[in-house]
């Protein structure tokens, strides 16, 4: 990938993410984003290069394909992810209720239990706007772990969060992963990951364009 003024460019990158799994890559400190996660899910196509989920080429599946295979993936994104004219809990539901079968009842029942294990009384009944940033980042890991998911992507997931409740995150990681998830964990600081029990970490650093293992 080609890099931009906001974006860094990848160049000969190659790995395998497999189930139950968790990849941490070290972010450079001051670079920019990565592609890391919009290739991971489909969403862009690399300049050479493929990209596979589940075996299969994302560049193509048709249409209707990447989009099932995109409702078993999640995703906190480094910057803002809301759907700003939906409220909270809508949000929290959209992949659910679109992807699976479940009732709204059954969704919003986990999300509630999700959203007491890190540390949340209840859902705000509003907007994304107009909930408090640390807040809405708890909430972005509700959103990450709701329902089955086969690859969960976190970029930069402890961003604005309280310190005390990275504990919960990284527990539910390592659950997760149990579970047979593929998690992918981008951040500067991916120390934190030490504490995962059970599940072994494979660990890569972004030095420039190239991703290097660890």
């Amino acid at each position: 990938m080609r890099p931009s003024s906001q974006v860094a460019g990848m160049a000969g990158v190659e790995f395998a993410l497999n189930r139950g799994e968790i990849m941490a890559v070290e972010l450079e400190e001051g670079r920019e984003h990565t592609h890391l996660a919009p290739l991971a899910q489909g969403l862009i196509t690399p300049d050479s290069g493929k990209v596979y989920f589940e075996g299969e080429d994302w560049a193509a599946m048709g249409m209707h394909r990447q989009a099932a295979a995109r409702g078993r993936t999640r995703r906190v994104f480094e910057h803002y992810g809301w759907v700003s004219n939906l409220d909270v809990m809508e949000n929290l539901c959209v992949a659910e209720c679109h992807s699976t079968k479940r009732s709204q009842e059954d969704i919003e029942q986990e999300i509630r239990a999700l959203a007491r294990r890190f540390g949340m009384d209840d859902i705000p009944d509003t907007r994304p706007t107009r909930v408090h940033g640390m807040t809405l980042r708890k909430l972005e890991w509700v959103r990450a772990f709701v329902g089955a998911p086969e690859l969960i992507i976190l970029e930069r997931p402890c961003f604005g969060a309280p310190k005390a409740d990275v504990a919960r995150l990284v527990e539910a990681v390592g659950e997760a992963s149990i579970r047979g998830v593929a998690v992918l964990w981008m951040a500067e600081d991916v120390s934190m990951l030490d504490a995962v029990e059970v599940t072994a970490v494979r660990r890569f650093r972004m030095q420039g364009e190239r991703l290097v293992a660890v």
